[in-house]
């Protein structure tokens, strides 16, 4: 692993409609707007993330790619990638990974029969739940 790298916990469901690379771009992006990741921490390598998940190296190269296009990270030649946070474009793309999360929940509960009202006090308890946890 390169110096200052962070094991990323992600796989791969190869059997997704979702492409690899589309699976592998989001869940650094989840663990960038989570804070698992931050501002200058090093990205695995190519070689090293595509050995890990036994994907093709081009892959994770369109990963990074896609990642650096986005703004979240910074390609460093011969250094590797970077995680690279603009506050700006950070607080944004949160806040719509949010409304999407949200928006696709409360689809998929009206669906079943459940009304908005049901899940709001749903959420209410879990939070209480969690809270009571120490999360």
């Amino acid at each position: 692993m390169s110096p200052g790298s962070r094991p990323l916990e992600l796989a791969v469901d190869p059997k997704s409609a979702v492409p690899v690379y589309e699976q592998i771009k989001r869940a650094i992006k989840m663990d960038i707007l989570s804070g698992h990741l931050s501002d200058g921490d090093a990205l695995m390598s190519i070689r090293e993330l595509a050995t890990k998940l036994q994907v093709n190296p081009n892959t994770i190269l369109k990963s990074y790619y896609q990642l650096e296009v986005d703004g979240f990270v910074v390609s460093r030649p011969g250094a590797g990638y970077y995680v690279r946070v603009d506050r700006k474009k950070f607080h944004q793309e949160r806040r719509h990974s949010f409304v999407r999360e949200t928006a696709e929940y409360l689809s998929r509960i009206t669906e079943i029969g459940y009304s908005v009202q049901e899940a709001i006090s749903e959420l209410e308890r879990q939070l209480e739940i969690a809270r009571s946890k120490g999360g």
